[in-house]
């Protein structure tokens, strides 16, 4: 038997989505004790985190310039606020990192504790990459014999480009992890080569090897996951806003420009049956008190969510839920069912309004005729619709990007969140450039990749520059483009910024949406810790309210 530690340090909690619990992670923690292995998680997307990450006097001190910031809604700081966000970040960075450093001994004591003869570092971006990093390296250095692994979104983007950066980790898993993590506790205590486990990386002699896949998961399959408070302790008490998140469908057929879901998890659409996803939200009513839910699946077909509905309906479940839909695959006449069901927001991802530059740029193989017809009827069985943006893209003009605008303000959904065109790996924007008029140094914008950080302070146009261009403009330029988008959907009454899961936590909190987003950001710009504790007891009580185990 072997003891796992698995370990999830993503920085400060910019989000709310940040405090939901980890069902990757749940996920792993079942298939280790499935298979007689012991395991512990440490989560640090916790409200303890974000306290500990942002301390009170220059929380006091920041509110007052980010209140006035979000009530003006300008993109641009002016001059003289820029000059006092700089100095607060630079504060808040030092701070941070200084408090890195007593993660890390706690977490040293952790290991001391439990005594685990492997650790699986989960990694994010930004201070989810060098935070990690760090961690992992005190370890290594506290116990020299410990093995220590990776997985996570920046293993399954960027995998060998990691050990340019660092050498911590004895292996990298780049594919599924509920298949990778039960061997990698076999070779951590001598029962497994690591040239025999698939889909991972490591380094042997200096040179870094590459264990092929042998093939994807059956989500029916999947382990049962485990948010028990003894193996995951991050779960006590009110640390996190408890939705959970269910895995519904896998890979993707489309093989969108900006898209890393084939990449990730195969070219071929994989879903779990429909009685399977529902008998594992009455487990997790059953064991945890939780009925709030949302479901992962980036390209989930209607057809799926529909029988999902009518099983929910035939249990007669009281459960609320959110869900991504196609254009492509969605029924408009299924919508009603799904509401009744406890649908409560499902998202879309539209990224133009210009049927010419989605075609180009984007390849989603949708027209905006269904858009309409699709929004339209959801929105009349009660559902809050979300359609994503992305501007600008590969083509754009300044008249396409008014098309794009005239057609959001035509469409009227509830929100739209709107995104600059980001290059990440595996996509088709980054492996052909030229194609969709992207200039770029891939080398450099991979290893800039792994530990980007986001300027919690600071519109985008002011983050550290990338470097790529698109239609010939540089990151200052485009996203200063993307944030006047936002803003004149905004002049237009249209919110901006409230994705599906977040639609359902600010239901659950008793807020509206934009009272939620609103009131969110001022809690993360400032590290009002009160503030989201007090929303997340309240999204709690309805999340387990009246069910089994309810605390």
């Amino acid at each position: 038997m072997a003891r796992g530690l698995l370990v999830s340090y993503a920085g400060y909690p910019y989000t709310p989505s940040s405090l939901t619990p980890d069902n990757g992670l749940a996920n792993l923690a079942g298939a280790l004790l499935e298979a007689g292995h012991d395991v512990r998680i440490v989560d640090y997307g916790t409200l303890s985190t974000m306290r500990r990450l942002f301390p009170e006097e220059l929380s006091r001190q920041v509110k007052p310039l980010a209140e006035k910031m979000l009530a003006s809604g300008d993109a641009a700081p002016a001059p003289e606020q820029l000059g006092q966000l700089e100095q607060f970040a630079d504060r808040l960075e030092a701070y941070q990192q200084a408090q890195l450093q007593h993660i890390g001994q706690e977490l040293i004591e952790e290991v001391g504790e439990f005594q685990p003869e492997f650790v699986g570092f989960k990694l994010w971006n930004g201070d989810g990459f060098s935070g990690s990093v760090a961690l992992a390296q005190m370890l290594r250095d506290e116990f020299p014999k410990l093995h220590i692994y990776a997985g996570g979104p920046q293993a399954s983007w960027f995998n060998k480009v990691i050990y340019q950066r660092t050498g911590v980790f004895e292996a990298i898993a780049c594919g599924e992890a509920e298949a990778t993590i039960v061997p990698l506790a076999e070779h951590a205590i001598g029962e497994r080569k690591l040239g025999d486990i698939p889909a991972i990386i490591y380094r042997q002699n200096g040179e870094v090897i590459e264990v092929p896949r042998t093939g994807w998961l059956d989500l029916d399959d999947l382990p049962v996951p485990v948010y028990n408070p003894e193996i995951y302790p991050a779960m006590a008490g009110a640390e996190k806003i408890k939705t959970v998140v269910l895995d519904d469908s896998r890979g993707c057929p489309y093989r969108c420009g900006f898209c890393t879901h084939p990449m990730e998890s195969g070219f071929r659409l994989r879903t779990a049956s429909a009685h399977l996803l529902v008998d594992r939200m009455e487990r997790i009513i059953g064991d945890y008190g939780i009925s709030v839910f949302r479901f992962a699946g980036s390209s989930t077909p209607g057809s799926l969510m529909y029988e999902v509905a009518q099983q929910i309906l035939a249990r007669g479940l009281d459960v609320q839920y959110s869900c991504f839909g196609h254009f492509a695959s969605a029924d408009p006449d299924h919508f009603e069912v799904m509401a009744d069901s406890g649908l409560y927001a499902i998202f879309f991802g539209l990224e133009s309004g210009c049927q010419q530059v989605l075609d180009r740029a984007v390849r989603k193989g949708i027209n905006l005729a269904m858009v309409k017809e699709t929004v339209q009827k959801a929105q009349q069985a009660g559902l809050f619709v979300v359609t994503s943006m992305i501007v600008p893209l590969p083509f754009d003009t300044q008249e396409t990007i008014k098309e794009s605008l005239d057609f959001i303000i035509d469409l009227r959904p509830d929100s739209v969140p709107v995104q600059f065109p980001g290059l990440l790996p595996g996509t088709p924007w980054l492996e052909q450039p030229e194609k969709y008029d992207f200039e770029v140094d891939t080398e450099e914008l991979l290893l800039a990749g792994l530990d980007y950080k986001v300027k919690l302070l600071f519109p985008p146009q002011f983050w550290d520059v990338l470097p790529y261009k698109v239609n010939g403009m540089t990151f200052p330029e485009f996203t200063a483009l993307t944030m006047k988008f936002a803003q004149d959907l905004e002049m237009a009454g249209i919110l901006t910024g409230v994705p599906d899961d977040m639609a359902l936590i600010a239901k659950c909190a008793e807020m509206t949406a934009r009272e939620f987003r609103d009131q969110a950001r001022l809690w993360c710009l400032t590290g009002d810790v009160a503030g989201m504790a007090q929303m997340a007891e309240q999204a709690n009580r309805v999340i387990t309210s009246g069910q089994p185990g309810a605390e």
